[in-house]
């Protein structure tokens, strides 16, 4: 079967900023450009080439998805960039053994070199790796769980999803994870709000004026009951035509990737 975009990778943003008080950057997982071609703009592709471009200061990469599909890691390392491999399921809590791997893993990588980055990705760059980041800060690092957790969020751009994951990290009792579930992008958003205000309002205050004045120039004339019969039918028609319009537009678009829950690779 031909290679396909994982389910939601489109809408994520590709690449985060550096975590305030680390030299750790997040992104989403680089695919091959093959992959994107027919379906993402040129200027949005997002494979090592373009990752390579984004962060230039970039020195090593810890790759957490549960697949080696994605990409070919030689790319990274023909290019002078350290690659390490932790395969992790997603939606569940990993097992320490694995935390203590990544742990150590980032301490070596950093510590090989005082001014460069280090990047991490999952599928999304955003549960899985916010949950082993943040862990690395609350427990290498001394920041406190929810200090941690808000400049992961603000780095990468977007809302952590996983409620297990966020409160594993806060200490607090971890609910089942959801695995099946949809997953609703929750990107961070100034604290500013602005009352949004409809253009039509304008419009139907100018149809009611319009309706107001013709009642008055022309009486509140009544309507023969055939064609009243017959405009009640085509309003009838027009309405469901346009109920199941909105219910087509607003549904969620659904990736051609046969999305595997257990696994969220």
């Amino acid at each position: 079967m031909a290679p396909k975009i994982p389910d939601r990778w489109i809408p994520y943003k590709a690449c985060g900023n550096v975590i305030e008080g680390t030299r750790i950057i997040c992104f989403k997982v680089p695919l091959r450009r093959i992959v994107q071609a027919k379906v993402v703009a040129s200027k949005d592709i997002w494979d090592i080439k373009a990752l390579l471009k984004a962060i230039p200061k970039l020195r090593a990469v810890i790759d957490l998805t549960n697949t080696a599909r994605y990409y070919d890691p030689k790319e990274f390392k023909s290019a002078g960039i350290v690659h390490r491999k932790l395969l992790m399921p997603g939606r569940v809590i990993p097992p320490e053994s694995k935390v203590t791997q990544f742990f150590n893993t980032v301490d070596v990588l950093l510590g090989e070199d005082s001014d460069s980055l280090v990047g991490v990705h999952c599928t999304h760059g955003l549960n899985r790796t916010g949950y082993m980041v943040c862990r690395y800060m609350r427990d290498r690092l001394g920041i406190p769980a929810n200090e941690a957790v808000k400049r992961f969020e603000e780095a990468r751009g977007y809302k952590m999803e996983r409620d297990n994951y966020i409160a594993d990290l806060l200490g607090k009792t971890v609910p089942p994870p959801d695995v099946g579930n949809d997953t609703i992008v929750k990107p961070i958003v100034n604290k500013r709000t602005v009352e949004y205000c409809s253009p039509l309002n304008d419009y139907n205050d100018e149809d009611s004026n319009k309706d107001e004045s013709k009642k008055r120039r022309f009486g509140n004339q009544s309507t023969p009951k055939r064609r009243r019969d017959n405009t009640n039918k085509r309003n009838e028609k027009s309405m469901k035509s346009s109920k199941h319009k909105k219910q087509r537009d607003s549904a969620p678009e659904k990736s051609s990737y046969q999305y595997d829950y257990k696994y969220d690779y």
